[in-house]
């Protein structure tokens, strides 16, 4: 199980060396719990009630019993059900069990009951919303029920079941407008959901609306017909702009330069405003620059001719760099809003652009960037011969205050969840004491999960308290061992491992990714085996990928085959421990000849270049903390960069 049989103290500035062991009674009282929890699931009512008498003092009890609470909720009646949610004011059980009572009640149709408790349900789900307007009705409330019908009614996709007696009440009555229902139908066509639009469309029944209706159905099965036939779009057209997105979203993934080229006659014959052309033109049109497609440039410059939109501004910016058109990359990089440029991406790329045309470049930007801790702030040190600004600060907290913060109730219950196993439930009295806490109490609170071993969430409580400057909370190291032993093995630096698993797992040890990565270093379960034959590391089940040792000698392992495979490049080899060496070599076959730090910039998965701008970013930090050698980059790479090719 995750989690340590300690409870650690913090100092006035970061950790003490030495841990306080549990003592044996919470040892017992935490076996004792996971008994009488079982007990409880098996009915076992006797070995219950013997364990609930023992742990009266046990952080956990709330969950014994809520958990028995739960079930004789259909039992309780209002008054009972106001007593268990005071005991249990101040953790999230207060939520769920109002949430499930509420859903209670709305399903006996308590109505009386139910708009008592409903108002203090926090982020009601729909069916709880259903509920609501079906009270209303109940109680004659007739104008709120229906509006509350109106909008539940109008998106597109089903609607909980039960609404369905609030809207055919809502239907009988008032019927459902023609306006109306074409915008469902229309949300419905956007959603991809053929079946509601089908729905929706029973309610337009007048004559003079079949033909509009054939349109649309036209568009939406067969949008190239309207490349063909633009014209059949007007201003008069109704729903003209909706249609033309429509057609665009539809026609992409078949045509995508044809779409683009359909889009940008459409926003001109249609008039559709600069606001609503966004999200169709920069996700259409960064997706066609990603393929660098030689119009592309032109194509994007039609798309956005005023530079309303930065993100396709700044892959227009990746595209001149892909020619090294250094003077329009700098007359690019000026068309980009303030708090765009100024980011150390752009800032980077100007004073390379300044350099590349033979112009000196401000001694204020190149010491701002100088100071930056970011991939381009330590590419820039680097070669400007500074040292780099990793910038920690360690947060100064006074014993008291630790330990105060140590025995709050939450906090006790979080490090029992924690330590049982049950992250989520630790997860969720996280979240709900975040919004009782300062900063201050958040950052001591983060402290404390680092010492009892839970990284990942000493990491998020770093920004939750925002201390984005507390590189010790941020960037953990355990299991020095074996990152050293591993590392040393496989000849790799061990800065580079440890920054690939902060990036990967943020070091938790059974993290399991959705496309099925495990372990501190994500492997995927056939890299695991293959890696494993290759390095004769035993791995006889997967499981063993969860364990600390067998999963960094693999990652390491792995890590040093990838280096072997890229001539010793850490770039190309951090990028494809992420995206697989066989899209490296694509990505290299097409733009390796560019300048290194230019081929980086335009690696067309956005996953993959953050990903190694922060693994190396990340490997400077862990070195700079632990007094190894830094470097983000080797002489070899550096000498690959598009500043050193002005030198």
């Amino acid at each position: 199980m995750p989690g340590t049989q300690f409870f650690c103290a913090l100092t006035a500035s970061v950790l003490l060396s030495s841990c306080v062991q549990a003592t044996p009674s919470l040892e017992s009282q935490r076996t004792l719990y996971l008994s009488t929890l079982n007990a409880l699931e098996t009915g076992n009512q006797t070995d219950y009630i013997n364990g609930l008498k023992q742990l009266q003092n046990y952080p956990l009890l709330p969950y014994l019993t809520f958990s028995e609470q739960s079930k004789q909720l259909p039992r309780l009646n209002a008054g009972e059900v106001e007593e268990l949610l005071d005991q249990y004011q101040g953790t999230p059980l207060y939520n769920r069990l109002l949430n499930s009572w509420t859903s209670q009640l709305g399903q006996q149709q308590r109505w009386n009951s139910f708009l008592e408790f409903y108002p203090r349900v926090k982020h009601p789900n729909p069916r709880l919303n259903c509920f609501a307007a079906r009270a209303a009705l109940a109680q004659g409330d007739k104008a709120s029920a229906f509006r509350q019908a109106e909008q539940l009614w109008n998106v597109g996709q089903s609607q909980n079941n039960a609404c369905d007696p609030l809207f055919d009440a809502w239907i009988n009555e008032q019927g459902i407008s023609r306006e109306l229902a074409f915008d469902r139908f229309m949300k419905a066509l956007e959603a991809d959901n053929i079946g509601i639009a089908r729905y929706a469309e029973r309610f337009i029944t007048r004559d003079q609306d079949k033909a509009h209706l054939n349109l649309i159905w036209s568009i939406y099965n067969s949008p190239e017909t309207l490349q063909a036939q633009p014209n059949q779009l007007t201003r008069n057209t109704p729903h003209h702009r909706r249609l033309a997105m429509l057609a665009v979203n539809k026609l992409a993934p078949k045509d995508l330069e044809g779409s683009l080229k359909l889009w940008i006659s459409l926003t001109r014959s249609l008039a559709i405003p600069t606001e609503e052309q966004e999200a169709i033109s920069v996700r259409h049109g960064v997706r066609y620059a990603k393929g660098f497609h030689a119009n592309a440039p032109q194509l994007l410059a039609q798309l956005d001719p005023n530079f309303n939109f930065a993100e396709l501004t700044e892959w227009r910016i990746r595209l001149a760099l892909t020619e090294q058109n250094w003077t329009t990359v700098s007359q690019l990089i000026q068309r980009l809003p303030d708090h765009v440029k100024n980011t150390p991406r752009w800032q980077y790329w100007h004073m390379v652009t300044q350099m590349r045309l033979n112009q000196r470049p401000a001694p204020e930007l190149i010491q701002t960037l100088v100071a930056d801790r970011s991939f381009y702030g330590f590419i820039a040190a680097e070669m400007q011969g500074k040292p780099f600004s990793i910038n920690h600060q360690p947060k100064q907290a006074t014993t008291a205050e630790i330990e105060r913060i140590r025995k709050l109730p939450a906090m006790q219950r979080i490090h029992e969840l924690y330590h049982l196993g049950f992250e989520d439930l630790a997860r969720s009295e996280w979240n709900h004491v975040t919004a009782h806490l300062s900063d201050h109490e958040l950052h001591i609170a983060a402290h404390l999960f680092k010492s009892w071993g839970w990284y990942f969430q000493g990491i998020r409580g770093a920004i939750a308290s925002d201390r984005w400057d507390d590189l010790e909370l941020r960037f953990p190291a355990p299991h020095a061992r074996l990152f050293a032993d591993a590392t040393r093995e496989f000849n790799i630096h061990p800065a580079w491992a440890l920054a690939v698993t902060r990036q990967e797992s943020a070091f938790q040890n059974v993290a399991r990714s959705g496309a099925g990565a495990r372990g501190l270093m994500q492997l995927m379960p056939a890299t695991a085996r293959e890696t494993a034959r290759r390095f004769e590391i035993p791995l006889d089940d997967l499981e063993r990928l969860n364990e600390p040792n067998t999963n960094i000698r693999l990652g390491s392992a792995y890590l040093s085959q990838m280096l072997g495979f890229f001539n010793g490049n850490r770039v190309h080899a951090t990028a494809a421990y992420n995206a697989g060496p066989g899209r490296v070599r694509q990505w290299l076959s097409a733009r390796g000849h560019l300048p290194l730090d230019i081929w980086v910039e335009t690696i067309p998965f956005d996953e993959t270049r953050q990903y190694v701008q922060n693994v190396l970013t990340f490997g400077v930090i862990y070195a700079e903390m632990h007094n190894y050698s830094a470097s983000i980059l080797s002489q070899e790479e550096q000498r690959q960069l598009a500043w050193y090719s002005n030198r």
